[in-house]
């Protein structure tokens, strides 16, 4: 979002997510070619002439930051469909992105191999006050807001 400072709150100065840089070097160093590219609505149709010369594309566009800049989501995800459709892997795929949603995938998956079992989400202050309580009594928990996707409002509760 390009009126808030460095792209918004999850972004450091050079206008990425702070681990994007990361994951790009972590990449590189297992020997695979990464580039980061920024999403320009205005420049939709040259993002795509690009996209489709790449054998993998990993999205970190947060939900919601292509329609704050003025552009169109489903523009953008319909055209990464049309990518998926040649055979290019796209990670997280506008369809998951929607299937899982950004608040409730970490339960949904919950029960996979990749989960955590006791990964729980409370959609009412009784709930809250009832299940919270009975995890923390075992370990610290990790507590995040139903809003946003930026990192903030997230914290880390010990006993």
């Amino acid at each position: 979002v390009r009126v808030q400072t460095f792209g918004g709150s999850d972004k450091s100065s050079n206008g990425h997510r702070y681990d994007s840089i990361p994951f790009a070097n972590g990449m590189i160093r297992s020997g695979m070619s990464c580039q980061l590219i920024h999403y320009v609505h205005e420049e939709h149709d040259k993002f795509f002439s690009v996209a489709v010369k790449f054998d993998f594309i990993i999205v970190r566009c947060n939900p919601g930051q292509i329609k704050n800049d003025g552009g169109s989501q489903e523009k953008f995800d319909n055209a990464m469909r049309g990518i998926r459709k040649l055979g290019i892997q796209v990670w997280p795929s506008p369809d998951v992105m929607e299937f899982m949603g950004a608040k409730d995938a970490l339960c949904k998956v919950a029960h996979l191999n990749i989960g955590l079992p006791d990964t729980l989400a409370y959609y009412s202050t009784e709930d809250f006050a009832a299940g919270f309580k009975k995890t923390m009594a075992f370990q610290p928990r990790v507590l995040k807001q139903n809003r946003g996707s930026s990192g903030e409002g997230i914290w880390i509760i010990k006993l």
